[in-house]
């Protein structure tokens, strides 16, 4: 959601950069559910039109009880701003439209997944979140596609806007001299991190077993089953298994290379052997083929880990670590030699902070266990291996060193200058998205709510 100027002021005021960051990211959420986070408001009317889409005077109402519950006063400034927000998203949807801008339902079940995902890891099951929001989950996703598919397309619609700008150096030290120097945001805390996870080697017998059940459903398949059917019931691919094992417009490049060299070797109707990938054993049937692209059905399987292939996994990080403080094996050799964690193998195990991108975090932004493990550890010590169950439902064994830590201090241009230039970036985004909207009102046609016509916006809305 984009923010009007007068709030990002007040956000701006609060001198707080560690505040700015979780109140972004809390209001975007909130907006993203609120469907599920808030009983339905009675529709008493539109407050607004956009080409074809509508406003209601609901949809402000629960914007702003969201806003309520996150401590902020609602009053009439607040209203006008968040009927504004909605107005500009959409306006984004408008020009999504008039663009041809897209997204495929794979993509918009992905998104749901990884968000369920986040909800399940915050309230602890699956059980705890249908309780949470009285429903089933098939429910809560339904609920969430029509949003989250807006929200994707918003997304491509800015990213177009705003992809040509960038920001040089001086503009960069222009804005951080924009902050008086004696109310400097303070950033608290931060430590660099770095993991080796292990996956626990699958014993031969258990690949076998897997291996066979796949070749009994190729049977049943090749005897008239339902592919489909099968796949939903015995797939353990959180991605497809729901559709009947089935993706969509699938290009070259997309997926890893031992899938698509069966995938794209298949006739029309074909059921491949059993094939390995990084992620477990595969049977695939491709549906269709198209220039360019095939729609394909698979069904995976993971040879099932035993608690004796998991005390193996521990003891080798046992001794990775044995090796590594007694001076005998370098961190960063470990990680390349032993991490099964492909996103940090390769730069030395660093964990990144998809809140900044960087690998510096603040201890709040670790995983509690994370958290936990490393908050009392100096820099270069490691942690005994962690047992961890992944998301998708593997077992492993992980160890931590704290590479560096930085005290609390006041935000200055050496050690922050990624955070600056990223707040100085968005800002000149801002600008470029605002040049765009005072363009898009001139040929758009608005319509704004008569209980409206009084108020101040920033933007001509009201074709004033």
């Amino acid at each position: 959601m984009l923010f009007s100027q007068n709030y990002w002021k007040m956000l701006k005021s609060q001198n707080n950069l560690k505040f700015i960051s979780k109140l972004k990211i809390t209001a975007f959420a909130a907006a993203l559910f609120s469907s599920l986070l808030f009983a339905q408001v009675t529709v008493d009317g539109i407050a607004g039109v956009v080409g074809n889409n509508i406003v209601l005077n609901s949809d402000v109402e629960q914007q702003l009880l969201q806003y309520q519950a996150q401590g902020l006063e609602v009053d009439a400034a607040l209203r006008v701003q968040v009927l504004e927000d909605l107005l500009f998203q959409k306006l984004m949807l408008h020009q999504a439209v008039l663009d041809s801008v897209i997204v495929t339902e794979n993509e918009v079940f992905n998104e749901i997944d990884s968000r369920i995902n986040n909800f399940i890891q915050q309230l602890g099951s699956e059980e705890q979140l249908e309780s949470y929001f009285d429903k089933k989950v098939y429910e809560i996703k339904e609920e969430m596609f029509e949003p989250i598919e807006s929200s994707l397309l918003i997304q491509r619609v800015r990213f177009g806007i705003t992809s040509d700008v960038t920001i040089t150096p001086s503009e960069i030290r222009s804005y951080f001299s924009t902050y008086p120097l004696d109310s400097l945001p303070i950033v608290n805390e931060e430590v660099e991190v770095a993991q080796i996870l292990k996956l626990p080697p699958a014993s031969p017998v258990a690949i076998s077993e897997t291996k066979k059940k796949l070749e009994k459903l190729k049977d049943r398949i090749n005897k008239g089953e339902s592919f489909g059917t099968l796949a939903i019931l015995y797939s353990e691919d959180p991605g497809s298994s729901r559709n009947g094992g089935l993706y969509t417009a699938i290009k070259r490049g997309m997926f890893v290379k031992e899938f698509e060299a069966v995938m794209f070797g298949l006739e029309e109707g074909e059921v491949s052997d059993v094939f390995k990938t990084e992620y477990g054993y595969h049977i695939a049937l491709l549906e269709e083929r198209r220039e360019g692209e095939v729609d394909i059905r698979h069904i995976l399987m993971s040879p099932k880990i035993s608690p004796v292939d998991l005390n193996i996994a521990k003891d080798i990080l046992i001794s990775v670590r044995d090796s590594i403080l007694n001076g005998d094996l370098l961190f960063e050799k470990a990680v390349l030699s032993h991490s099964d964690d492909k996103t940090t193998k390769f730069n030395g195990g660093k964990l990144i902070n998809s809140n900044n991108g960087t690998s510096r975090f603040e201890l709040a932004q670790l995983e509690q266990g994370i958290n936990t493990a490393i908050e009392n550890l100096e820099v270069d010590a490691i942690t005994e291996p962690l047992y961890l169950k992944m998301e998708d439902g593997k077992e492993a064994f992980r160890m931590f060193m704290v590479l560096d830590r930085k005290d609390q201090h006041q935000v200055n241009l050496i050690d922050d200058y990624k955070k600056i230039r990223d707040l100085a970036l968005e800002s000149k985004k801002d600008e470029s998205i605002e040049k765009w909207i005072n363009k898009s009102l001139d040929i758009t046609y608005v319509r704004i709510n008569e209980s409206f016509e009084s108020e101040e916006f920033h933007y001509n809305w009201l074709k004033k």
